[in-house]
């Protein structure tokens, strides 16, 4: 039972450090289609797609879509990171020289 526990939270990480290494990527990198993205990450492009995927739900990656040629062309842009910041939020916490 504990070699399932480790191994899970070791799947979960490395998930995350996947997610958040395409993250910096597309950041870099603005404007690129999953084939694009796959061919210069050297990733299968159903591993780019299931991680896209992750980061649309999440907010931090957002699409656009044009039409080239006829067909629909997806390219993916990091949101800006102010948008993750809960600024109502951040008014309320206090500074450590606040404390005492």
């Amino acid at each position: 039972m504990l070699k399932l526990k480790v191994a899970n939270q070791i799947r979960r990480k490395r998930a995350f450090e996947t997610r958040w290494f395409l993250y910096e990527f597309i950041n870099k990198n603005p404007g690129l289609t999953i084939y694009n993205l796959s061919k210069k990450l050297n990733w299968t492009s159903g591993k780019v797609d299931y991680y896209i995927k992750k980061l649309l739900k999440d907010g931090i990656v957002k699409n656009s879509e044009e039409i080239v040629n006829g067909r629909v062309r997806k390219s993916y842009h990091p949101t800006p990171f102010g948008e993750h910041i809960n600024w109502d939020e951040m008014k309320n916490i206090k500074r450590p020289e606040d404390i005492k």
